[in-house]
Order: structure tokens, then C-alpha cells, then sequence
């Protein structure tokens, strides 16, 4: 009976040892598994944010160095907006009304700067003689324009360093 109890409680420890190496087992693959998850995850919303800072940036060049009818306009945002919405996954959900409002005070600033192009104004600054009104209004709405969209261009780029950085965590 003694070597029966023996044996019984040498089994015992053994398959006590068993489960519990099944289990740290377990939960270390459980734990690599939800790492992994993350990491991609993690990756595809960085590539999300770096994506669509390419586009807010490809149409503010675009912009800038062209002329861009409303219906153009109109367009590139339903793209940047349709980009979004298919992403939306990876985005935050201010994210969206950032990036419509960043793009829409660029195209305010690019709309005035054009409208400072008068030959009026030229005349009248070749002559010495002040500046007509209307072009001063321009110049100062121009002034405020440009300072809304840096502060919204700065507000997207530090949320986005932030999420190809890993520091912000996604919705």
C-alpha cells in the first residue's frame, strides 16, 4: 500500500506540474497572440494618419500652386471625406473635422491671396498712395486666415507624430 501511495503522489505532483506548465503556456501565447493583435493594429493606424496627411498636404500644394475650381475643390474633399470614412477604424473622431476645416481655411487663404492680386493695389502702392481699403481688409483677413490654418496644420501634425510615435491610442 505504501509504494501505491508513492507512485500515487509522484503521479500527482506530475500531472500538478503538467497543468500548470499548460497553463503559463497558455497565457503566454494568449499574451503574444493580443500583442500581435495590437501591433498591427497599431500599424495600420499609423499608416492611416501618415496616408491622409499626404493627402490634406497634396491638395494644399495643390492649392497654392494652382488654380482650383469649387467643383475641383468640392471633389478633393469627398475624396479626402470618402478616404476618411473607409479608415474611419484607424481615426479619431475629431479627426475628420480637422482636416475638412484645415483644408477649407486653405482654401479661404489661397481664394484671398487672389483676390490681393488687384491691379489696383499694385497702382496704387507704385504710386506711394495708400492702399485701397478692400485690399487692406484682404490683408488682414489674409493675417487671420493664415494664422487659423498653421494652428490647425500644427494641430494635425502633433496628433499625428503622436500616433506614428505610439503614443495615442486609437478610438
Amino acid at each position: 500500500m505504501h509504494e501505491i501511495l508513492k507512485n500515487a503522489v509522484a503521479a500527482l505532483i506530475a500531472l500538478i506540474g503538467t497543468v500548470l506548465a499548460i497553463f503559463v503556456g497558455y497565457r503566454q501565447w494568449k499574451r503574444q497572440q493580443q500583442s500581435t493583435r495590437e501591433g498591427e493594429f497599431r500599424s495600420q493606424t499609423q499608416q492611416t494618419y501618415k496616408e491622409l496627411w499626404e493627402k490634406l498636404e497634396d491638395i494644399h500644394v495643390r492649392l497654392r500652386t494652382g488654380v482650383v475650381s469649387r467643383d475641383e475643390f468640392r471633389s478633393l474633399i469627398r475624396d479626402v471625406n470618402s478616404y476618411i470614412l473607409k479608415r474611419d477604424l484607424y481615426l479619431e473622431g475629431h479627426d475628420q473635422q480637422l482636416a475638412n476645416q484645415y483644408l477649407s481655411k486653405v482654401r479661404e487663404f489661397t481664394d484671398l491671396v487672389a483676390a490681393c492680386d488687384s491691379e489696383d493695389a499694385k497702382e496704387a502702392v507704385s504710386m506711394t498712395a495708400e492702399i485701397p481699403s478692400d485690399v487692406m481688409l484682404n490683408v488682414r483677413n489674409l493675417g487671420k486666415i493664415q494664422t487659423e490654418v498653421n494652428r490647425l496644420r500644427e494641430e494635425i501634425l502633433v496628433r499625428y507624430r503622436r500616433v506614428l510615435l505610439g503614443n495615442i491610442s486609437a478610438k
